[in-house]
């Protein structure tokens, strides 16, 4: 039993996690041709996954 070590006690702060989830300009011009792909081809693919085309 003498071997055995204390572990450290944890603190409740943890490091701040990266602002990666900022939305760049990348992200934004991705966004937004996702957005027209879906404007245009929502439909017919909705139609095509349900089957009632």
């Amino acid at each position: 039993m003498e071997n055995i070590k204390n572990a450290p006690v944890p603190t409740a702060m943890a490091a701040t996690p990266p602002n990666s989830y900022e939305k760049t300009k990348a992200y934004q011009d991705f966004i937004n041709v996702l957005s027209q792909i879906i404007e245009k081809h929502g439909a017919e693919v909705l139609n095509e996954i349900s089957g009632t085309e």
